[in-house]
């Protein structure tokens, strides 16, 4: 009777291994491999771009308001929903969210494949008080030079110098929060409060440098 196999199970039996002696030998990802999210909080400003682009749903965040009126946001990644498409690292003004090279992601208990961290986000600061107009005569004896056109608010989020603005609406289309409506025609540039994130998007694309944060 022949056994083709004994020969070259001898064989094997006295050479060295063909494969990787894995996990006693760690190997290192191929370049450029999206492993294991790593979130970085105290850089996030909670503009949720990250969850708007997510294909796979894996993002979600939660929100509590602590003693002070701050918003303390846990924000939370699920590996066993993501695609390591890479986009919400890609859209993330900020660079809180890494991919790294560590594919070691093996679940037994349930929360092991959840990344998440927690930040503050404290609550704006109120607006100063309008100082009281000087009568017209003190003004002209105190004559002072020209204040800039607009002044911080003091708050984070942007305000708009008309002098300088082209209205090219760059600030509205990239704003994450969609919180900036441009009327190019109309000369119109209007901030949604509520929507702004204090993100600074704005500022940092703008051409003419014609809002300040």
């Amino acid at each position: 009777m022949d056994f083709p196999f004994i020969r070259e199970a001898v064989v094997k039996l006295f050479s060295k291994p063909s494969c990787n002696n894995y996990p006693f030998t760690p190997r290192e990802a191929a370049p450029n491999y999206r492993g294991r999210i790593v979130f970085h909080p105290e850089t996030c400003i909670n503009c949720n771009m990250c969850e708007r682009v997510c294909a796979g749903g894996a993002i979600t965040h939660t929100s509590v308001k602590n003693e002070e009126g701050d918003d303390v946001i846990t924000r939370s990644f699920d590996l066993g929903s993501c695609t390591f498409c890479s986009t919400c690292a890609d859209f993330c003004t900020r660079h809180s969210i890494e991919l790294t090279q560590d594919y070691h992601m093996i679940g037994i208990e349930e929360g092991d494949l959840i990344v998440s961290g927690t930040f503050i986000k404290k609550k704006p600061a109120p607006k100063p008080a309008p100082k009281p107009a000087a009568p017209a005569a003190a003004k002209e004896e105190t004559a002072a030079p020209a204040a800039p056109a607009v002044k911080p608010r003091g708050d984070g989020k942007p305000a708009q110098d008309p002098d300088k603005c082209v209205y090219c609406t760059i600030c509205a289309r990239k704003c994450p929060g969609e919180a900036l409506t441009v009327d190019r025609k109309e000369k119109i540039w209007k901030l949604d409060e509520d929507k702004c994130v204090a993100c600074g998007t704005c500022a940092d694309v703008c051409p003419k440098n014609a809002i300040v944060i």
